[in-house]
């Protein structure tokens, strides 16, 4: 049997005992009944994972004693940063959950021209916590150990002005080259742009085309935006990452 991965927001080390916060204890306890000597994986997004095992198990509370480290590390040789415009919650969940399983390493959420949800000041901080509670637990499946980084929504031309990867891609449905004709380049981080629903504007593709960003095409059909951030990542990471 597998054993079960969570992350924990606090400092780790072999021989520490720790008591598991209400939302782990509830997941492990409750749900998956973990019972005393037990064991489960604890990483906290800084590197490698330890294994603990459970020592005192109570209705509301448990207490577990870090047994080992492991210095695994699962991450892409290659650093990608995701920039996907605002689309609708479900699908922006969807494709920021797979795209931590592809390997992503920055998230930034955009405003574009036809971006159907903007988020209001009020409601911004609450969704940003959604967000890397979808990315936590990605990591957790996926068998991850360092935590992407997700950035505030900000607009297209503010972003794009302060981005300085390398090489920038933007996925569009019209008649520019494949991501095999980029064959030839070697890099180390490159920056995936993916519109909203209903795409970007002549005007926005414009403006990214001007400032050095790649037009690239994934063949005659029109991907959702949720399915073309999963099929450039996944492109990316054949290309010059780990697939």
């Amino acid at each position: 049997m597998r054993i079960p991965r969570f992350y924990i927001a606090q400092p780790l080390q072999v021989g520490c005992e720790l008591v598991l916060p209400s939302d782990l204890h509830r997941h492990a306890i409750q749900v998956l009944r973990l019972r005393v000597d037990d064991d489960l994986i604890l990483f906290n997004g800084e590197g490698g994972e330890y294994l603990a095992t459970l020592r005192v198990v109570k209705k509301r509370t448990a207490t577990l004693t870090v047994i080992s480290f492991d210095n695994v590390d699962r991450e892409s040789p290659l650093i990608t940063t995701l920039a996907l415009a605002m689309i609708k919650p479900d699908k922006m969940d969807f494709a920021l959950q797979k795209a931590v399983e592809m390997g992503v390493n920055f998230i930034q959420p955009l405003y574009t021209k036809r971006s159907v949800v903007k988020l209001k000041a009020n409601r911004q901080d609450k969704k940003i916590a959604h967000w890397q509670g979808i990315i936590s637990a990605a990591c957790e499946q996926s068998g991850r150990t360092l935590i992407p980084h997700i950035s505030a929504p900000a607009t297209l031309e503010s972003w794009l002005s302060h981005e300085t990867t390398a090489l920038r891609l933007v996925m569009l449905p019209d008649h520019y080259p494949l991501m095999r004709s980029l064959a030839s380049i070697k890099k180390k981080h490159v920056t995936l742009i993916v519109g909203p629903e209903g795409g970007f504007t002549e005007q926005e593709v414009d403006f990214l085309l001007s400032s050095d960003v790649t037009g690239i095409q994934f063949g005659a059909r029109i991907l959702r935006a949720e399915t073309a951030a999963i099929a450039g990542l996944s492109l990316c990471q054949q290309q010059w990452g780990d697939l």
